[in-house]
């Protein structure tokens, strides 16, 4: 009967462990659900703006990469130069094969000379499509930008008249050949808003080669 009685209370007693042990893990993990829900909320109202954030986001802002893109001005009164005159290299900078040399070659039947046609060296170009001159090319990109909607001229340190053409993801096409006998030969190029003024370097600057 002795022992009958100790093991009840022995039973009674792990029971009561039992109950307590789950009454703390209730506790605890009913606070850590709730300190969940009440981080989720608050971290909500913050990125919703209904409250201000703690810290800066600066972070979070994405920054511009590679160097930065000068638009060069095109000369007070400048016109359009016979495409004859001009020398182009043609770059790819999508995944589409072949779209340089089929842009070189629409090119050379309107006239432009093209020294060569490759691959973009910086890789992919997200625009549509970039004109680089240098100063005394100004008036020649402007030209040959004339032939590309949405094309944008740009500015580089060559010292010669030589325009690259570089072809970006957002390309289609360039002017058909009666869209570029119907241009103004004598229409005067417009600069961008923005642009920076050129100097046209020394006489005695040496050329690229």
């Amino acid at each position: 009967m002795t022992e009958e009685i100790a093991t009840d209370e022995a039973a009674l007693r792990r029971a009561a462990r039992r109950r307590r042990l789950q009454q703390r893990q209730t506790v605890v993990f009913g606070g850590l659900v709730i300190v969940l829900l009440v981080a989720a909320l608050i971290a909500g109202a913050m990125w919703s703006g209904l409250l201000p954030a703690p810290f800066s986001r600066e972070f979070s802002r994405e920054e511009p990469t590679g160097q930065q893109i000068v638009q060069p001005c095109v000369p007070e009164g400048a016109v359009p130069v016979d495409l004859g005159s001009v020398t182009a290299n043609v770059y790819n900078g999508t995944d589409t094969a072949g779209l340089a040399a089929t842009t070189a070659e629409a090119l050379g039947a309107a006239g432009v000379l093209i020294n060569q046609q490759a691959n973009w060296p910086q890789g992919a170009y997200e625009g549509v499509v970039q004109i680089v001159s240098g100063p005394l090319g100004v008036t020649a990109g402007y030209t040959v930008a004339r032939l590309f909607p949405e094309s944008v001229v740009t500015l580089d340190a060559r010292t010669d008249e030589s325009v690259d053409v570089v072809l970006g993801s957002g390309y289609t096409k360039m002017l058909s050949a009666d869209e570029i006998a119907a241009l103004d030969p004598q229409a005067p190029l417009a600069s961008p808003e923005g642009c920076q003024p050129v100097s046209a370097p020394p006489a005695d600057a040496p050329a690229e080669g």
